[in-house]
């Protein structure tokens, strides 16, 4: 069994552009678990565990969903918390996209985002919302989209690791 989820990845100098933005606020609030600048992604289907079947069927889904749908431009643009900024358990960057296409591409109505960080229990983050709010990145052009397996990680070491197991090309 594979965990999987579809996603857009973030390029490094849009990764590194929102991390030097971030950097600062880190010391200030230790005790939220930051996700590394590297595993930021912009899910369109989490897949969830699934079998050799399974994921070849999701594969060929995705490949000929990816072949139907244009080239997006994105940037990074605003922030948010799950489920609301005053009882946030995620702290997420969120995208600026042209919502017809978006739809077009994502597999559900949620909020495109990036998580940037999460926190165990609910607890207000109105102001780091607010901060990340003023928050405008730089624009790249997504022409491809990955098939991703999630590893879970044992023995002390934090958070999962990502690895793209193919590539799908937008529009062709």
């Amino acid at each position: 069994m594979s965990r999987l989820f579809v996603a857009i990845l973030v390029p490094p100098d849009v990764a590194a552009d929102l991390d030097e933005y971030v950097d600062p606020v880190r010391a200030l609030f230790p005790e939220l678990r930051w996700v590394p600048s590297s595993r930021w992604h912009v899910t369109l289907e989490f897949l969830g565990e699934c079998g050799r079947h399974e994921a070849e069927r999701q594969r060929i889904r995705w490949a000929t969903r990816a072949r139907r749908s244009p080239p997006l431009e994105l940037s990074i643009a605003c922030g948010g918390a799950f489920p609301h900024s005053w009882k946030a358990r995620v702290l997420w960057a969120g995208l600026a996209v042209d919502s017809h296409r978006w739809r077009k591409l994502a597999a559900y109505g949620q909020q495109p985002h990036v998580t940037v960080a999460r926190t165990r229990q609910a607890r207000d983050l109105t102001g780091l919302v607010e901060s990340l709010s003023t928050y405008s990145g730089p624009s790249w052009r997504v022409e491809q989209i990955a098939l991703v397996e999630s590893h879970l990680r044992t023995g002390g070491e934090r958070g999962p690791r990502y690895e793209p197991l193919e590539m799908f090309s937008l529009g062709s």
